[in-house]
């Protein structure tokens, strides 16, 4: 693939861009499908494709490829798009050159573009030549609430390190407000908007969303990343020690301060292990558990590989699926009927798509591939992003992720950075193909 002058002149900045980040050294670990049911105005379904494409720029497509859409704009270096649940706004990372021009370090903003006024605004911006990274390529996690009037977003400050901050869409111009810092941090909204759970480090927090207070709920620590609020209940779930080194996914329930505070930890849904990785279905009926995790090294990359994924009814939690094998993310439908998740294929270290039907406990090839970094990064995270970025259309029919087909590379050339990335959809139904829609290294589906 020839690459275009803006290109080169791109990645030249997100190289100045890399080398000022690992000077500074900030970095901290972030990362299911739409698990929550989202109360969607009747408006028309989006049904569109952001895309990050290789000149560095992001896009949004049609699920055929056709009627490309420019959101970003300008000299720099842009990706993560995170589509709002409206499909209303996007917000993505910029880097661009420092106003002075001088070659020094780019200036790195959290930008939000909103489709009904086709502008784009500044949401974050850190101190002048400063820069963190979260994961690799990664300089903001951000996550709507799902009435799509506020966002929540993780970001490395020189004032604070790692911190979590809360923006108000329906008054742009008021400054984010800063919400916790000292991170890793990982955090999902409440489907009632108000709520934010978190989990950092050894604390857990339910923070409101209207003023930022965060009331840390007095549970012991666990090792595992993200929690989640049960649907349609709005439950806080979390994983805690049950002793003897063992773990749980339980409920907690929240006492007020007039019955003394303090949380009711509720029996064990599922057993678990320290590492495990849980998220509802969309209707709360069934739980996927990702267990047995074993940290591996793949293409540089610290993962972790799960050695089996467990679907349990939440009603009577009894296995309706399981499958075994060496798996590095899952992923909800929005529906709650089909769980697509990314296996090791072979010793060549080829990725493999999956189907689990959620109720039968059936699974089935989709594809084999090679991941873009940004696609891997999303699966080094997946329990994270899988709350923001959906891969899953609307209609739950099709999946969309970046790298390349494995009958278009041998596994001897992946490289850290493909040299041909491509954004593919890929249909779950009978037909099981696959189509490159756009030269690219990230695609992320609309919620509706």
């Amino acid at each position: 693939m020839t690459r275009s002058p803006r290109f080169l002149a791109a990645a030249a900045l997100l190289a100045a861009f890399m080398a000022a980040l690992a000077t500074l050294g900030g970095r901290g670990g972030q990362g299911d499908n739409d698990s929550y049911s989202y109360d969607f105005p009747p408006r028309p379904a989006v049904n569109r494709i952001a895309v990050v494409g290789t000149d560095a720029q992001v896009r949004t497509y049609a699920p055929d490829g056709s009627d490309a859409r420019d959101i970003s704009s300008g000299d720099g270096f842009f990706t993560w798009p995170t589509w709002s649940p409206d499909a209303q706004s996007i917000v993505f990372s910029g880097a661009t050159p420092d106003a002075a021009g001088g070659g020094g370090a780019p200036t790195i903003s959290l930008l939000e573009y909103d489709r009904r006024e086709g502008e784009t605004r500044v949401v974050h911006r850190p101190a002048p030549g400063f820069a963190g990274l979260l994961a690799n390529g990664v300089v903001h996690y951000p996550i709507w609430s799902p009435d799509s009037s506020k966002l929540a977003f993780v970001a490395v400050t020189r004032e604070r390190g790692l911190a979590l901050y809360l923006y108000d869409a329906r008054a742009p111009d008021a400054a984010p407000k800063f919400v916790l810092d000292e991170g890793p941090l990982w955090t999902v909204w409440a489907s009632d908007s108000a709520r934010l759970l978190v989990h950092r480090g050894a604390d857990h927090f339910i923070v409101r969303a209207d003023d930022g207070a965060a009331e840390r709920l007095p549970i012991e620590p666990s090792p595992y990343r993200v929690p989640a609020w049960k649907p349609p209940s709005d439950t806080p779930t979390a994983i805690v020690p049950t002793g003897a080194r063992g773990y749980a996914i339980r409920e907690l329930a929240p006492q007020p301060p007039a019955a003394g505070g303090g949380v009711d930890v509720g029996a064990a849904i599922a057993r678990v292990g320290a590492n495990a990785a849980f998220s509802w279905s969309s209707d709360g009926a069934r739980v996927a558990i990702a267990d047995g995790a074993t940290p591996i090294l793949y293409r540089g990359s610290a993962m972790l590989a799960y050695r089996r994924l467990t679907a349990l009814d939440a009603s009577a939690p009894t296995p309706t699926a399981r499958v075994f094998g060496s798996l590095l993310a899952h992923f909800w439908s929005p529906d709650g009927a089909k769980i697509a998740y990314v296996e090791i294929a072979d010793a060549s270290g080829r990725l493999r798509w999956r189907l689990l039907d959620a109720a039968s406990g059936e699974s089935s090839d989709l594809a084999e591939f090679a991941p873009s970094p940004d696609q891997l990064t999303m699966f080094q995270f997946f329990d994270q992003y899988a709350y923001s970025h959906s891969l899953w259309s609307p209609d739950s029919r099709h999946l969309v992720f970046a790298g390349r087909l494995s009958d278009a590379a041998s596994a001897a050339s992946w490289s850290a950075q493909p040299r041909e990335s491509r954004v593919y959809v890929l249909d779950t139904g009978p037909t099981r193909a696959a189509q490159a829609i756009a030269d690219g290294v990230l695609g992320v589906w609309s919620p509706r």
